[in-house]
């Protein structure tokens, strides 16, 4: 992986490399490091990972691009700092751009995020009530495994994409079954992405036995431990081994962020925007 800094216009295109670019790095509430939002860029694809209150913002008056330009997305989970730009994007479809977004979405998801957030801002229109399918065209994963967690894959153009349920607000303690719909992302079998997660010792583990290519992870950080038991907390990440904390990258913080020095503890260090991450 090498690092290049952001000149002046965001790109979704490149020489076919795989490239990150993080729109933002915070967490729901850090007014400086906007929301952990997260661009991926291969050749002529796209991949925009969760869509944020902050995300449209960031992307135009920040990185100078133009957020009618996303054809692509994926949402990790329902929070507002992760979807709460997507209303935005489903009525550019319909009004600007005049197409309709590709979005990778599982059935189960789909549903949710309709009926719990889109729907009582974009059902009804001056043509009638509308559905999920008329913004959005869904590319619905298939499912890869059932245990001991659920797994699906999915393609966009030429970036491969599989989706883990992770732990990330539970109404019973570590269980999925009753637990808020939430996802990580392996990317192209290298990259892990956990996006909002508890700390999960046992599902790292096993991604890393199972994706043995995997080369660098960035993962959900809460620094100073308020969300614990929503987030991985800072203090439960240092206890992870050495060759895990070697090429893992920390996301999702606040501005506490200052208080900690992750390079000494022994992490590769801390997810930036205003860099684009490169993979050859």
């Amino acid at each position: 992986m090498k690092t290049r800094p952001f000149i002046s216009n965001i790109e979704l295109t490149n020489d076919g490399q795989l490239s990150l670019f993080f729109i933002g790095t915070g967490n729901a509430f850090t007014k400086t490091a906007f929301q952990t939002n997260l661009l991926i860029i291969k050749g002529k694809s796209h991949l925009l990972v969760d869509c944020g209150t902050l995300c449209s913002y960031a992307f135009e008056n920040v990185y100078n691009g133009k957020i009618t330009d996303i054809k692509n997305l994926l949402l990790t989970h329902p929070h507002a700092d992760h979807i709460g730009g997507v209303e935005e994007l489903a009525l550019a479809g319909k009004y600007i751009t005049k197409r309709r977004l590709n979005i990778i979405i599982t059935d189960e998801f789909k549903k949710a995020l309709w009926k719990e957030s889109l729907c009582g801002g974009i059902q009804y229109s001056e043509e009638g009530k509308m559905t999920f399918d008329d913004y959005f065209n869904q590319i619905k994963p298939k499912q890869i495994l059932k245990k001991p967690f659920q797994m699906y894959e999915a393609e966009v153009e030429n970036i491969n994409i599989k989706l883990f349920r992770t732990r990330h607000v539970t109404t019973r303690k570590d269980s999925l079954k009753h637990s808020q719909i939430s996802y990580g992302l392996i990317i192209d079998d290298r990259i892990l992405f956990t996006a909002d997660t508890q700390f999960n010792r046992p599902q790292l583990k096993f991604l890393l036995d199972n994706y043995p290519k995997i080369e660098v992870i960035f993962h959900d950080c809460d620094v100073m431990g308020y969300s614990r038991g929503v987030h991985a907390a800072y203090d439960e990440l240092v206890t992870l081994p050495k060759e895990i904390k070697e090429k893992t990258i920390l996301c999702h913080y606040s501005e506490a962020v200052s208080t900690i020095d992750a390079l000494v503890d022994g992490f590769a260090g801390l997810a930036k925007h205003w860099v684009y991450y490169d993979f050859d």
